[in-house]
């Protein structure tokens, strides 16, 4: 119902106001209204919409004079206009047409340029004189029509649905102020016939664009239309100034306000997009600084030429900067610890000249002399806009890694020192400090295999301390240990460096001599023999140690060539004891 009394209430104005001979308005503001409804409304609703237009229509033309048969006819084109301009931009974009895309406004430029078209053949084939003026007459009207009004709806009826609660009161004060001045300037415009101001209101548009955008623009048009159509009823304005036919003047003057349009309504909607890919940028630099915020990650650049550097917010809070002074490059090498700089400068000078990407870690000093490990990774850059080498980069803050990675290092070299120390324990006698039995026999077994592979022979000495029994029983075990400690001792003063002796068990030593034959082996196993009878310990007693001597044969394995020396080594006791034999 109220699409049907606006449809009505408009269409009749338009025709009383500025009907032409042809009864044709100057501008057709209810294909606007039907078609802005059309794309409004949801599908199912469409043709409520569209019944409720047709019979506004048919009673707007049937009661300002035509005949029934001519008012059928202008009703069809009227609703077929609004029907295909709605079609096509629906196909297009669904029910949301933007104006603030150059593509969508386009797209509903040529989508009622089509419907003006289609409508104007209708019309034409039903009005009785239909000529050339005819058809161009109605064209432009309904055109001017959807140029003009649906934009203004559809902007409307998003304010309406924003989700913004309320509109700000400076919004609405600049809309007011659009109006006033271009109510002013179009009345100064079209209240005289003397001089030919019709560039007056086209001026007061553009500034209604740049102050108000997409909406102060419609806005701004729709009052120099409203108040030039009432002007060109009353035959006065500048337009009159040219000679010809009242239907000539109002075709000058449909395609004048035509010309504001595309003049004006693509300015504000590059103007849209511009502010829409300000905000754009803006979000996405503010989600880059918070991102580079939480990563402890800046960017920079370095114009070579002029010496200038570009630091991210992030940067600047890196070094302990404020953001309002930016260093020169001097100064930001100046910023690195003493020790880093000259690296810093050598890598720096070595990426501008041979373009290769670069990585380096070093130390910065902030202002309060705190020390932040910073790592740097980047590469040669050309400006887009200025064509000048340069370099871009990332710079990371990793002092926590750093520290880190050192808290790591010291966890892993002492538990390195504990498993050595671990290492030490399982394969050492607790008190002499020599090679404990596992030890000696992984060696052994180790040392035979390298024989086994071509290497010298290899030879064991097996020693115990004789009647040392007979220590324990009279001087106690303590005296014993300090015994067992000393013979140690006096043993490993008799020894090569790649010679090995451990305590097999209780009073018993083993040694073994890598790459040693029998003779050689029976001089080292003397030389032992006589420093242990040699070595004094205060109130210790004099100890003595008998040895059996035992070199490899064929395939000895360590269990035969051990069984053998300590066959040598009874024999050597049963010859006196503190003696050496050699195992046959």
């Amino acid at each position: 119902m109220a699409l049907g009394i606006a449809y009505f209430t408009f269409a009749v104005v338009s025709l009383l106001a500025t009907r032409g001979a042809h009864g044709i308005a100057a501008i057709w503001p209810p294909s606007g209204i039907l078609l802005a409804t059309l794309l409004i409304v949801r599908r199912r609703s469409v043709w409520r919409f569209a019944i409720a237009a047709l019979v506004a229509s048919f009673a707007a033309n049937f009661l300002t004079g035509a005949d029934l048969y001519v008012s059928v006819g202008f009703t069809a084109a009227n609703g077929l206009e609004a029907v295909v301009a709605a079609l096509l931009l629906r196909r297009r974009s669904g029910r949301r047409v933007s104006f603030v895309d150059p593509a969508g406004l386009a797209a509903f430029f040529l989508a009622s340029l089509v419907a003006a078209l289609v409508s104007a053949g209708v019309a034409a084939c039903i009005a009785p004189q239909a000529g050339r003026a005819f058809i161009l007459s109605w064209f432009s009207t309904v055109w001017l029509g959807m140029l003009l009004v649906t934009p203004l709806l559809l902007a409307l009826f998003e304010l309406l649905v924003s989700a913004r609660q309320a509109v700000a009161r400076r919004d609405v004060l600049n809309l007011i102020a659009i109006i006033i001045c271009t109510a002013v300037a179009a009345g100064a415009t079209f209240s005289q016939t003397r001089f030919p101001m019709l560039f007056v209101p086209m001026m007061v548009i553009v500034v209604a664009v740049l102050r108000g955008g997409m909406l102060g623009g419609i806005i701004s048009m729709i009052v120099v239309a409203a108040i030039g159509s009432l002007a060109l009823g009353w035959d006065s304005g500048p337009i009159f100034l040219i000679r010809g036919s009242h239907d000539s003047r109002l075709l000058f003057f449909q395609f004048y306000l035509l010309s504001l349009f595309v003049s004006a309504l693509p300015m504000a909607t590059l103007l849209a997009a511009r502010d829409r890919l300000r905000v754009n940028l803006s979000e996405r630099i503010r989600l880059l600084d918070q991102a580079e915020a939480a990563a402890h990650i800046g960017h920079w650049r370095v114009n070579s030429v002029n010496q200038t550097i570009f630091w991210s917010p992030q940067v600047f809070r890196m070094h302990g900067l404020p953001e309002d002074r930016p260093p020169s490059l001097e100064q930001a090498i100046g910023l690195y610890h003493p020790d880093d700089r000259a690296v810093v400068s050598q890598v720096v000078a070595e990426a501008l000249s041979s373009g290769q990407p670069f990585a380096f870690e070093a130390r910065i000093v902030r202002p309060d002399g705190a020390i932040r490990h910073v790592a740097t990774q980047g590469e040669r850059d050309y400006s887009s806009t200025d064509d000048a080498i340069g370099l871009f980069g990332l710079i990371r803050d990793v002092t926590e890694q750093i520290e880190a990675r050192k808290v790591l290092q010291d966890a892993r070299d002492a538990a390195n020192r504990s498993a050595e120390r671990a290492m030490a324990l399982a394969s050492t006698d607790a008190l002499t400090g020599l090679a404990n039995r596992r030890r000696i026999v992984e060696y052994l077994d180790a040392t035979l295999s390298d024989v086994a592979d071509g290497d010298a022979a290899l030879s064991v000495v097996l020693f115990d301390i004789d009647h040392f029994k007979a220590v324990n029983d009279r001087y106690g075990h303590d005296v014993g240990d300090e015994v067992l400690k000393r013979v140690a001792a006096s043993a490993i003063e008799g020894l090569r460096s790649t010679d090995l002796i451990g305590r097999y068990g209780g009073e018993e030593f083993v040694i073994i001599l890598p790459r040693t034959d029998a003779d050689t082996a029976l001089q080292i196993a003397e030389r032992v023999r006589s420093r242990i009878e040699a070595s004094r310990g205060g109130a210790q007693p004099r100890v003595t140690v008998s040895l059996g001597v035992a070199t490899t044969q064929g395939d000895d394995t360590g269990h035969v060539i051990l069984k053998r020396a300590d066959v040598a080594l009874y024999a050597a006791k049963d010859a006196g004891r503190n003696r050496l034999r050699l195992a046959s």
